[in-house]
C-alpha cells in the first residue's frame, strides 16, 4: 500500500497547476430526494457526489486533502467516472470498459493507461481506492465475508471488510445511503456525500 500512495497523485498536480478547463460537470440536482427501492447488489447506477479524500503524514510523503465532485456511471458496460474541482469544472475522466486497460483522460488532453482502475486510482488521486469493491459498498450492499453491524432498520450501518471501515448515513425512509465514509489503516480516509440516485437498467 505504501507503494501506491508514494506515487505522484496526478489531480493534486493538476489542480495546483489550474488545468480545469474541459470536461464541466453539470450541478448535481441539490435536494433531489434519494432512490427509496434497493437496487440489486453491485447493480446498475448513476450517482453524483461531492466528496472529500484525506490521505496522512507518512515518512516519505506530507498529508494531503483533495475535495471535489464526482459523476458516476456503473454497469454491464463498465464505469465512467468524471472528477471535477467543488466549482464542476471537469479534471479527469476515468472509463474502465468490461475488457481491456482502463483509461483517464484529463482536462488538458492527456492519457494515461493501466490494466487495472486500482493502479490507475492510485496515480491519478494518490490513493489505492478498490474501485470493484466500492461500487458495491457506494449501494450499501457489503460482500459476504464483511463484518456488518446493522441499523434499527436493519441496513448497514457499520461494516468492516478488505481492510476497510465503512459507516453509512440514511435519509429517512431510504435504502440506498446518503453518505458514506471509509477508511482504511487510518491513512487514508473518504468521504461521499451522495446528492442524487439512479438506478439503471
Amino acid at each position: 500500500m505504501n507503494a501506491m500512495i508514494r506515487v505522484r497523485p496526478l489531480l493534486w498536480s493538476l489542480f495546483a497547476a489550474s488545468c480545469v478547463s474541459a470536461c464541466a460537470v453539470p450541478p448535481a440536482r441539490v435536494g433531489e430526494a434519494l432512490a427509496h427501492a434497493p437496487l440489486s447488489a453491485a447493480g446498475p447506477f448513476h450517482l453524483v457526489a461531492r466528496f472529500s479524500l484525506q490521505l496522512q503524514a507518512t515518512e516519505t510523503t506530507e498529508a494531503r486533502h483533495f475535495a471535489g465532485r464526482l459523476q458516476w456511471q456503473h454497469g454491464a458496460d463498465g464505469d465512467r467516472l468524471l472528477f471535477s474541482d467543488p466549482l464542476g469544472q471537469g479534471v479527469a475522466e476515468l472509463r474502465r470498459p468490461p475488457q481491456g486497460a482502463v483509461v483517464v483522460r484529463f482536462a488538458d488532453g492527456r492519457e494515461r493507461q493501466a490494466p487495472d482502475p486500482e493502479q490507475l486510482l492510485a496515480e491519478v488521486l494518490g490513493a489505492p481506492l478498490p474501485l470493484g469493491e466500492l461500487s458495491a459498498w457506494v449501494q450499501a450492499r457489503p460482500g459476504t465475508g464483511a463484518l456488518v453491524e446493522p441499523d434499527a432498520q436493519g441496513r448497514p450501518r457499520r461494516v468492516r471488510e478488505s481492510g476497510w471501515l465503512l459507516s453509512y448515513h440514511y435519509g429517512e425512509g431510504a435504502n440506498l445511503p446518503s453518505r458514506l465514509d471509509a477508511s482504511l489503516d487510518g491513512m487514508l480516509r473518504l468521504r461521499l456525500f451522495i446528492e442524487s440516485w439512479e438506478a439503471l437498467p
